[in-house]
């Protein structure tokens, strides 16, 4: 017998609980709450309002492929040697295909949808309450943000997908695993070691040599019972401890190509910050700068898309970078305002844009691309959509002399420190073939003169690496928390350092003017 529509039985999709939405708003108003808070101190010259102002949401900012005029190299066809002489020595950028096939981020980084924002699953479950840099407040201090609140904020409608230039992960110390989460409470521990205390101390005041012999509330029997019990926890405990948390460091390696990073010499903790975990959605980035002391830089994409725009040591500084108001240095303030001059024909030769003149160059980063970017290019990046990448500046030796003038003359300590490492592996039979040739390089440069810091270089914010130029205040403009060129160092410890200083120094100064008052 043939059934009808009206006799078919039909069911209702269930409504979600009313608390199970309430709980959902509830969690949604207090991430909102982090982020503004995260907003108002890194970048306190902009309402909370004003994010959104320009509407640069509403442009579009990709290229086409025939724009994207740089080479693709695959690194498994091309060797080392080959890449040095192509790209390396004539300081040429390149993308790199194949560097990450190997890598355990090329699977763990990609992101998936997930209820109500977008979350990388992998990256959510183990690294959730772990904070990672945003900016810098107006005293210089770092501003943290821990993943889960900045992947919800990253995709949120009300927030990163409409902000003109979103918040953006540019942190150097990725590598410290579980850096703002809270450790595990010991009161319960405590509370439980003081139960068993408390049933095998003594009540008549004897010692813990004769307890065994006292008269306790607890019999010996059951004393040692409990003693036993406790050791096989104890055991049990130190058998299952877990193994040291993961980091972000063991899920990739330096790519063949930039292995020999002369910089390694001087030790993690006296070289500068030198390595970035990068995330953040469109239009995040930074301004045209420079990669500091002349280092060079390779930048992996694993997840979304990077525009990118680079000038040649030769283009002049002011084109590059003409001036701009401090607080609207953002890479999409640039692309927006600066970029269309570089379509624009050439005064001198009509039949080229003035972009073909000074070597501008434009390339379309996509998944599992490497970009090379050559020591003294003029660089600024830009997100297209959600991107997730890693990035290293590195010395090395085909660009040693380079590094080592500028590193020289604005940190004569790690300088000093790189060369002592060259002569002292220089004189070791099984390393003096690779490094004797180093050591009579940066012999020949000792008498070569100091060069201003400023020379040749264009300035200022750094999306890949850091910056190579200081802003009006004498501060560098970069998120990277590198040094600025003149040699000062922009590391949270050297800075906390300096603003101790002055503000005793002001102390010393007010009490110094009070005691005259007084003498008079």
């Amino acid at each position: 017998m043939l059934t009808t529509n009206a006799e078919t039985p039909t069911t209702k999709p269930s409504k979600p609980p009313a608390s199970t939405n309430a709980l959902r708003d509830s969690k949604q108003r207090r991430y909102d709450r982090k982020i503004d808070r995260a907003k108002i101190k890194a970048r306190s010259e902009i309402d909370l309002f004003g994010w959104h102002k320009h509407n640069y949401a509403a442009n579009d900012y990709w290229i086409s492929a025939h724009v994207d005029t740089v080479e693709r190299i695959d690194v498994d066809r091309v060797s080392k040697d080959e890449f040095i002489r192509r790209f390396e020595e004539p300081s040429l950028p390149v993308v790199i295909t194949g560097c990450t096939r190997s890598w355990a981020a090329d699977q763990n980084w990609s992101k998936e949808v997930v209820t109500f924002f977008v979350v990388n699953l992998y990256l959510l479950s183990h690294y959730a309450d772990q904070t990672f840099k945003i900016g810098e407040d107006d005293s210089g201090n770092n501003v943290y943000l821990k993943l889960k609140h900045f992947l919800y904020y990253a995709d949120g409608a009300t927030g990163g997908l409409q902000d003109d230039s979103p918040l953006y992960i540019f942190d150097s110390g990725f590598e410290r695993s579980g850096r703002g989460m809270k450790k595990k409470s010991k009161s319960s521990k405590s509370s439980k070691s003081s139960k068993l205390k408390s049933k095998t101390k003594p009540t008549n005041g004897s010692s813990s040599d004769d307890e065994d012999e006292g008269d306790n509330d607890v019999s010996p029997l059951k004393r040692r019972k409990v003693e036993k019990e406790g050791e096989a926890r104890a055991g049990a405990k130190k058998e299952t401890a877990p193994k040291k948390s993961r980091t972000l460091l063991e899920d990739y390696a330096v790519p063949e190509y930039f292995v020999d990073d002369l910089f390694r010499l001087t030790g993690e903790r006296r070289r500068p910050p030198y390595r970035w975990f990068v995330m953040g959605g469109a239009r995040s980035g930074t301004g045209i700068h420079i990669d500091p002391l002349g280092t060079s830089a390779w930048n992996a994409l694993l997840t979304g898309h990077k525009r990118w725009c680079m000038f040649p040591p030769t283009c002049p500084r002011g084109l590059a970078d003409p001036p701009m108001k401090s607080w609207d240095r953002e890479a999409v303030s640039w692309f927006t305002h600066v970029f269309p001059r570089f379509l624009k024909p050439d005064p001198a030769d009509p039949r080229r844009t003035l972009g073909e003149r000074w070597g501008m160059v434009q390339c379309l980063q996509g998944p599992g691309e490497t970009m090379f970017v050559p020591g003294g290019w003029a660089h600024v990046v830009m997100n297209l959509d959600f991107t997730i990448a890693v990035t290293q500046n590195f010395c090395s030796p085909t660009n040693l002399e380079s590094v080592f003038l500028r590193t020289r003359d604005s940190r004569p300590k790690l300088a000093l420190k790189l060369s002592q490492q060259i002569e002292l592996l220089s004189q070791r039979p099984d390393t003096a073939r690779a490094f004797a040739p180093l050591r009579d390089r940066l012999a020949l440069l000792r008498y070569v003169p100091s060069v201003e810091p400023s020379s040749g270089s264009s300035s200022s914010s750094s999306t890949s690496s850091s910056s190579d130029v200081v802003d009006e205040d004498g501060v560098s403009a970069t998120e990277s928390e590198s040094d600025t060129s003149d040699g000062t160092c922009m590391c949270k410890k050297c800075k906390m350092t300096r603003k101790r200083k002055m503000k005793g120094h002001g102390n010393a100064v007010e009490e110094e003017g009070e005691g005259k008052i007084r003498e008079r």
